[in-house]
């Protein structure tokens, strides 16, 4: 990648354009990152609002007094369900990001093949 982000660049810039690929991979994980765990986030609120409410819907008038007054679900299987749910959307996300970079990788960069070779000493 390193070669690819230099190549056609003349010498005296090389050690910027290198700095600057490592400044927007740095960025990029950073943006990605926070892309995923906001995926996760919504995801699992939207799932633990629907465990909400059909756990809501069956319980018994105790259990809704309870939940009233702590204004947490009792202990049940639920917040593995809700954890599930962010967690496989968050990684839907990422195979996302991953098929854009890949998509983009193909069509969008070009460098010709003479650009690319790394020149051998002279001999002359």
């Amino acid at each position: 990648m390193t070669l690819t982000a230099v190549s056609g660049i003349p010498a005296h810039e090389a050690g910027a354009a290198s700095g600057l690929l490592n400044a927007m991979q740095q960025v990029g994980g950073a943006l990605g990152l926070s892309v995923l765990v906001t995926l996760f986030g919504s995801a699992a609120e939207h799932e633990g609002g629907k465990q909400f409410a059909a756990f809501m819907a069956q319980a018994t008038d105790a259990q809704k007094a309870a939940v009233a007054e702590s204004g947490t679900l009792p202990a049940r299987p639920w917040g593995q369900a809700v954890l599930t749910h962010g967690v496989s959307t968050a990684f839907w996300g990422g195979t996302g990001l991953i098929l854009l970079g890949f998509i983009t990788s193909v069509f969008v960069i070009t460098v010709r093949r003479s650009e690319a070779e790394v020149p051998g000493p002279r001999t002359s």
